[in-house]
């Protein structure tokens, strides 16, 4: 009886299960992952990024640190981290860290500007800034590393090697601006680059780059009048006559010059020419033969008309 009950209670008794137990290595992963996190946001954040710069502008509407990339041609090479104001209270400080690759932007004469949508008179720029926001873009310069830039205020313009530059006094800057063109016979051969009251304030200097293949058409005895608006005449026999240089110097204002039959000597670097309020009618019938280095076009392709039959 007793060993009836032994066997029934022996039966009854839970068995203990043996188990493998797993690897203590696996225990590890984590403290090795995180390790490895660290040294990879290390790694992008301080070894492989780019030079801190800093910018100094005088308007940041639109910036936002963490968010305004730096572009260069349409890619990003870096981010604004931080905005300060200085203690003089004249200018906002923009931190921005560069991508590695883009540390050769880091270098005197790089120009910096905040690109935003604006609508002038006869120019429309920055419209896609409406869907992708503000961004700071750069102009690359070639002078020794730096880290501290003057911020600019509006895009500057390309450099052309080979330019003449010239100025011409007004009374008044009327209709012309920033890129305002300069035309020689209707065709624009270069644009206002500058503008300032003269050192006695009677009169505004006007500077004026013309592009290397044009700049033979300019000459110490050339004329220069006021191409912006409408001119309006009114003859007895040919009745009201309204015209324009173009429709872009109708709206953003313009230069146009003549030279005479007999061309004067080459001008000069920095020459300066008064700009006149119209021209007389003598300037605009001015035809001289100048030779201009123009680059070469492609022939234009003929299309033979409809029957046309080719022989080899």
């Amino acid at each position: 009886m007793n060993r009836l009950v032994a066997e029934k209670s022996e039966k009854s008794m839970p068995k203990a299960v043996i188990k493998k137990a797993r690897p203590g290595w696996l225990l590890w992963l984590i403290p090795l992952g995180a390790a490895a996190l660290c040294i990879w946001f290390v790694y992008r954040d301080f070894i492989s990024a780019g030079p801190l710069i800093t910018l100094y502008f005088e308007n940041v509407d639109g910036v936002q640190p963490g968010n305004t990339p730096v572009r260069f041609r349409g890619s990003q090479v870096g981010q604004v981290k931080n905005l300060t104001v200085v203690p003089d209270l004249k200018k906002i400080k923009v931190t921005a860290r560069l991508t590695g690759d883009a540390k050769d932007l880091a270098r005197q004469g790089s120009i910096f500007w905040i690109v935003r949508p604006e609508v002038k008179v006869g120019a429309i720029s920055g419209l896609q800034t409406i869907v992708s926001g503000d961004y700071i873009n750069v102009q690359p310069g070639h002078g020794p590393p730096t880290n501290v830039f003057p911020g600019a205020e509006s895009q500057p313009l390309d450099e052309i090697p080979g330019s003449l530059h010239i100025t011409v006094r007004s009374t008044a800057l009327n209709s012309l601006q920033d890129r305002s063109p300069l035309f020689y016979r209707g065709i624009q051969v270069g644009e206002v680059v500058g503008y300032q009251l003269a050192a006695d304030s009677s009169t505004v200097t006007v500077r004026l780059r013309v592009r290397p293949e044009y700049a033979p058409l300019v000459r110490a005895n050339s004329e220069f009048w006021n191409a912006g608006g409408v001119d309006v005449h009114f003859g007895l026999f040919k009745g009201l006559q309204v015209s324009a240089e173009s429709t872009q110097s109708l709206l953003a204002g313009g230069i146009a010059f003549a030279t005479p039959p007999n061309p004067g000597t080459l001008a000069a670097e920095g020459a300066v020419f008064e700009l006149n309020e119209k021209p007389k009618e003598e300037w605009t019938k001015w035809a001289p033969t100048i030779s201009l280095n123009l680059p070469q076009q492609a022939p234009a392709t003929t299309v033979p008309k409809s029957g046309s039959t080719f022989s080899k």
